[in-house]
């Protein structure tokens, strides 16, 4: 063997394919042998790249070529698999490939848990986009219903932020009854809703219920009617009845408070017309029986002494009532009515107690005052008689005075007696 053939074949033990010159010794057996090693080494690192378009044709015999066949084989094999993977198929699996098959078939299986993962994960984010659909439907109808319901009703239904001190919504029924549209009405304060003394007790009264809200966790400590007053665009004061009550966030923090507002003018018209009629004499507009007997009461535990009482009696009532007429003798009433309301004071108690009897409390009055009360009783009676036309009236009178609670039953007695004596003193005087 010569040289070069020697040096050829050393580099082929290398693992390095030369070129074969055509005058070395077994050249054509060294090319055949270079150009299938080369063809292998070319078949090689196309499968090494991923290529797997290459084949070696005529040139892939042998063991060293059939084992890179079956590798590439192998190789297209697995990506039809891979393929049909990314295509959703899981039931693919590698048993050709050992510890590389065992890897490849536990990814496709966690994919495939991962997929089944995610689809009943999809399936319950479905279930719950429907169940929240559900939830904003009823939340929209509920807000339509409510939205209905305040643009509606007469009361005013309106909302207040956490602070006590902002509207977040105002009904539009606020026209009728302050005379604010809904944007004026959500840009005052609660303060310039209300009168002064109204957001003191309306602020006190909140503060208070939520320091019971936050010991009991229960929202009946919002249950109340209170009567508030508010300032109308006019300048008007109207009385209100209110009911608050609040809505919490899911940690039971107070979000925001909620109120509804009623006019309750004629209520209260209502009201005063009951309660002046229970302390009125419906004929003559003086106070009754019972007013009397209730300001007896408060004058006992107070610090009013002196006290003095005067007893006036209507001459003539029943000899009028017997002779004339009853719409004469009530004529009659309301005459001697009208001479004790021009004698005294709106201050002072003048009582209708009777028919034909009248009793008057006179506070921090001495007996020297009454009895100058009693003077200018007789010149209004005159002047009444000169000036009306009516019926002249005529009016026993007498007074005393209680320096003490125990003292007020006894001079009543007292004065009674006086007035008597008057009534028969006056009558002996027109008899002779």
């Amino acid at each position: 063997m010569d040289e070069r053939t020697a040096a050829i074949l050393a580099q082929l033990a290398k693992g390095r394919v030369p070129v074969v010159p055509p005058d070395v010794e077994y050249a054509g057996q060294l090319s055949l042998l270079t150009g299938y090693l080369d063809a292998i080494r070319v078949f090689a690192l196309a499968l090494g790249n991923g290529d797997l378009s290459q084949s070696m044709g005529q040139s892939g015999v042998g063991p060293v070529a059939g084992g890179l066949k079956a590798l590439h084989a192998s190789l297209k094999h697995l990506t039809w698999q891979t393929k049909q993977i990314a295509a959703g198929d899981f039931t693919q699996r590698v048993d050709f490939m050992g510890e590389f098959a065992s890897a490849f078939n536990s990814m496709v299986e966690g994919l495939d848990d991962a997929r089944t993962e995610l689809e009943m994960a999809y399936s319950r984010l479905n279930d719950d986009m429907i169940e929240l659909q559900r939830i904003s439907a009823e939340l929209k109808e509920s807000e339509e219903r409510f939205r209905l319901i305040a643009e509606s009703v007469s009361d005013v239904i309106w909302t207040l932020d956490a602070s006590m001190d902002s509207f977040t919504y105002v009904s539009p029924s606020i026209a009728a009854l302050r005379g604010f549209t809904v944007e004026e009405a959500v840009h005052e304060t609660f303060a310039d809703a209300l009168t002064p003394e109204s957001f003191a007790y309306v602020r006190g009264t909140l503060s208070e219920k939520l320091a019971r809200y936050r010991e009991s966790g229960k929202m009946e400590c919002f249950s109340e009617r209170i009567e508030l007053e508010q300032r109308c665009k006019d300048g008007r004061i109207i009385p209100v009845e209110v009911v608050i009550s609040a809505i919490t966030t899911a940690d039971g923090q107070i979000k925001e408070f909620v109120g509804i507002s009623r006019d309750i003018t004629e209520r209260k018209r209502e009201e005063e017309k009951l309660k002046y009629s229970s302390t009125h004499d419906a004929m003559t507009g003086l106070y009754n029986r019972a007013f009397f007997d209730a300001e007896l009461g408060r004058i006992a535990h107070g610090q009013l002494f002196p006290v003095s009482f005067i007893v006036a009696d209507l001459d003539g009532l029943k000899r009028v009532n017997d002779t004339i007429g009853h719409n004469e003798g009530d004529q009659l009433i309301r005459g001697a009515s009208d001479v004790l309301k021009m004698a005294f004071r709106g201050s002072d108690v003048v009582a209708r107690t009777g028919g034909d009897e009248f009793l008057i409390i006179l506070s921090m009055t001495d007996a020297e005052l009454a009895a100058k009360s009693v003077e200018r009783i007789r010149r209004y009676q005159q002047q009444y008689n000169h000036n009306s036309g009516n019926l002249p009236v005529s009016i026993s009178l007498g007074t005393a005075t209680a320096h003490s609670a125990e003292e007020i039953e006894p001079a009543i007695k007292e004065a009674d007696k006086r007035m008597y004596e008057d009534k028969v003193s006056r009558k002996q005087q027109r008899v002779g």
